[in-house]
């Protein structure tokens, strides 16, 4: 696709655009960018997926820059930012005073003068995140999940409903709705080519996901913390973090139908070390 293509406007000023893209054919006082305007983008989480995501946003076009970034932790930081400059470095512009660390280094990426920022930090943090990045009017690619529990959904739509309403770009990392292949499949599926859905059922393969032990000067919520993943506090559990690929999938099957209720029974019973924090090893509902 063209520079020009990837910067029009698609249905009334949304935006349906590849994952792999980046919401970067984006508003800026109510007109398009032209292909001669740098997008700044900010970069909030800088583990795997947020240095993913950046180096997703850069590929995308030549005049997108990165140019600030947050992270609870330096180490992550520089890790992230290596890599940021070995891929692209001639657009990663991260000066030392636009490198944030702390609980506060959002809302200091969010002032820094970015056009867009990438939020990638662990789910708990989601909410808060998104509600000051579209208060204070940036473009958002928001990583999923969107919140670990009911409040933050609520704060999360609300949050949406206002980035509505100020012509921002919102996007969602459900990547595998923006996959042409799926969006022909499910599209025909829900024109009736099979019929009537009446059951849905989603299958993830994959091995244990990364943990990292546990070291002497680390306290108990840096631990936890560089673990998220196993804390439902943090995370919301695996079939929030993880499941959810494939509870999204399910609800477009059925055509985004809200269900009324669901019960569910779920524990532990293979992963009972404490390296798995309290996260359930398998869930019913």
């Amino acid at each position: 696709m063209s520079k020009e293509n990837r910067r029009t406007f698609i249905k009334n000023s949304s935006f349906a655009v590849a994952g792999s893209m980046m919401p970067f054919n984006i508003i800026k006082s109510g007109s398009l960018y032209t292909n001669n305007d740098i997008v700044k983008v900010g970069l909030i989480g800088c583990g795997g997926r947020g240095t993913g995501a950046a180096v997703q946003a850069l590929n995308a076009d030549d005049n997108v820059h990165l140019t600030a970034m947050g992270d609870i932790f330096p180490d992550r930081m520089e890790k992230s930012l290596s890599a940021l400059k070995e891929e692209h470095p001639e657009r990663t512009k991260v000066n030392a005073d636009h490198k944030f660390i702390g609980f506060d280094a959002y809302q200091k990426v969010i002032d820094s003068g970015v056009d867009v920022v990438l939020l990638a930090a662990p789910p708990y943090a989601r909410p808060e995140h998104l509600e000051a990045a579209v208060n204070a009017g940036k473009h958002v690619f928001a990583e999923k999940p969107v919140a670990v529990d009911g409040p933050g959904i609520r704060k999360v739509l609300a949050s949406a409903k206002v980035a509505k309403e100020k012509n921002l770009a919102l996007v969602s990392g459900f990547c595998f709705r923006y996959q042409n292949a799926n969006r022909e499949a499910f599209g025909r599926i829900l024109d009736g080519a099979v019929g009537d859905i009446r059951s849905v059922t989603g299958y993830r393969y994959g091995g244990e996901l990364w943990s990292f032990p546990r070291k002497d000067d680390w306290g108990e919520m840096e631990y936890q913390l560089r673990n998220w993943y196993y804390y439902d506090w943090l995370s919301g559990d695996f079939i929030v973090e993880v499941a959810v690929h494939s509870l999204d999938m399910m609800a477009w099957a059925l055509g985004d139908r809200i269900p009324i209720k669901a019960i569910g029974v779920g524990g532990r019973q293979k992963r009972i070390d404490p390296i798995y924090g309290n996260i359930y090893d398998y869930a019913d509902v």
